[in-house]
């Protein structure tokens, strides 16, 4: 799998009328993320003849255009077609940055964002440099060996970062029910005492070669049960990436050569087709790499299960199908290029499962996964057949993990999507549910629910905060935030009240506003608070 950082340089351009503006330093982004360029003015433009371009300097070629107050997305090359987009509601505020999607190896060069008013015109230029990387290359095809010999898995790493500074090079077995350690580097030294007891004083590196970013590995006396999948994963710089070795036992034992006696001696027929069941095998073909590990997301969320080819598909002129099946049998989607639609699609996962269309002819044949729900935990497995025949498969694990206690503190890119979890465990009856999402020191009101619909809330948040209103019904209260803005950081708050019935009683009267739970609990240690809104009515602690 192979990993890039891409920075960006700025290089802020002042004219006679008014400054464009850059932030100053360098900004980082992975390769396929993405990322915010930007351009600003210090002070507001006037609407009404109003012209941003970003363009390509090598090139002259558009990336995306505002003009007579609209975002002219027809205008784009093809290229940056739905990746390339404005901040609309921010430009009327003298913000022309632009959010670039996907980001791609051929995106390195500079771009320049030229705004022009009525009274005069600016520019800015930003740049954007491929400087770090993290590839980790294996064999192109399966491995294979006989019983007690040695057998060398080959992964070799090309970095900007020295293997000596590596945080950790490891080497596991993929398991069903969990990774096997086969060998470990960690502090510039191989670590053969932390290796399962399976593999310990028969894998090993070749230490000479460690310091040219060669870590194969060296198995020794091969045995039965070594056959299977094995990844080595390397962590340096803050980065990860990883290739996938596939380790075939063909070695010529006694039956191995009976049943050759038996195809030679066979007819022309049954020798062609031995040859089509060994052309079908999904071990042959395209190498699929995925993740050795589970993937753990939080529910209402999205997740992408990664499914791809080492090799692009634009070779193979004939019709390509893509299944993804859950737990072998649920179909979770298809993929044809032809025009049959997918009618035993799970009605589950209708408008929630989607492909990168655009990607496919890139061997990208990953699928996103949009408003986890519980039930959505399994194994996942991706099929690609052409022609009927099947080219590679591989499963992917998905788990819902839940987060209780402390929660640690993700970082998100400007102009992304974030959730923001909040769910109970037994689901509150949605007739007289009030949910509230709050920022925490403003009391800012970012998003209501109550008399069972939606209700946007602060003009800042408008458009931007949406309930996963399907699935409040199920417990699930998480906020979806989305374009996000640097002014957002921050801690949120999630309110929930279920509302019974209006008490009516007249002024002067006095009421009682029910509250108990069942088990009684310990007064002893018991704190207990009424609030309307945030302002404290009364408080009983300390038994008094």
């Amino acid at each position: 799998m192979d990993l890039f950082m891409i920075v960006l340089a700025v290089i802020p351009v002042v004219s006679d009328g008014f400054t464009v503006h850059s932030t100053s330093g360098p900004l980082v982004a992975p390769l396929g993320s993405s990322v915010v360029l930007p351009c600003y003015v210090d002070e507001l433009l006037l609407m009404e003849g109003l012209k941003v371009e970003w363009r390509r300097t090598d090139s002259e070629a558009l990336v995306h255009l505002f003009l007579d107050s609209k975002s002219r997305a027809e205008a784009q090359q093809q290229d940056y077609y739905d990746r390339a987009h404005f901040f609309t509601d921010q430009i009327q505020h003298g913000n022309f940055s632009l959010r670039l999607n996907n980001l791609r190896a051929e995106d390195e060069g500079k771009y320049t964002c030229e705004v022009y008013s009525q009274e005069d015109s600016g520019e800015t230029v930003v740049q954007i440099k491929n400087v770090e990387r993290l590839i980790v290359s294996g064999p192109d095809e399966s491995i294979s060996a006989s019983v007690g010999e040695d057998v060398t898995l080959n992964c070799s790493v090309d970095s900007h970062i020295t293997p000596e500074h590596f945080e950790e090079v490891s080497w596991k077995k993929t398991d069903e029910d969990e990774d096997i350690l086969v060998l470990l580097y960690q502090n510039n030294e191989a670590l053969p005492d932390s290796s399962d007891e399976q593999y310990r004083d028969r894998a090993e590196f070749f230490t000479d070669e460690i310091p040219k970013g060669n870590f194969s590995l060296r198995l020794r006396s091969v045995r039965t049960e070594d056959k299977g999948v094995y990844i080595c994963q390397v962590f340096a710089g803050g980065l990860s990436a990883s290739a996938t070795v596939v380790l075939e036992r063909l070695g010529f034992s006694v039956s191995h050569i009976i049943v050759l006696i038996l195809c030679i001696s066979a007819s022309v027929s049954a020798l062609l087709l031995c040859a089509l069941i060994y052309y079908r095998s999904p071990n042959k073909g395209v190498i699929v790499k995925g993740p050795s590990n589970s993937l753990f997301v939080p529910l209402g969320g999205s997740v992408v299960l990664p499914c791809y080819a080492d090799r692009k598909l634009g070779q193979f002129k004939e019709k390509l199908e893509i299944k993804w099946k859950r737990n072998n049998s649920q179909l979770v989607n298809l993929y044809e290029d032809y025009d049959n639609q997918p009618e035993d699609q799970q009605q589950k996962y209708h408008d929630r499962a989607h492909f990168f269309t655009d990607e496919i002819q890139h061997g990208n044949f990953s699928l996103r996964l949009d408003n986890l729900r519980a039930d959505d935990e399994g194994l996942y497995t991706c099929e690609v057949f052409r022609n009927s025949d099947l080219l590679i498969s591989d499963s992917t694990k998905l788990e819902l993990k839940f987060t209780e206690g402390r929660f640690f503190h993700p970082y998100f890119a400007l102009g992304s999507s974030v959730v923001l979890p909040c769910y109970v465990d037994k689901p509150l009856p949605v007739e007289g549910l009030k949910l509230e999402w709050r920022r925490i020191g403003s009391d800012t009101l970012v998003h209501l629910y109550q008399d069972g619909e939606s209700r946007p809330a602060q003009q800042g948040y408008h458009d931007r905060a949406h309930f996963f209103t399907d699935e409040i019904q199920h417990g699930n209260y998480s906020l979806r935030v989305d374009n996000l803005r640097a002014e957002d950081e921050g801690k949120y708050e999630c309110f929930t009240v279920q509302r019974s019935d209006s008490l009516v009683v007249p002024l002067g009267g006095s009421v009682v506003l029910p509250c108990y739970v069942d088990p009684l609990l310990r007064t002893s240690s018991l704190k207990v608070e009424w609030k309307k809104m945030h302002t404290l009515v009364h408080l009983y602690q300390d038994g008094e």
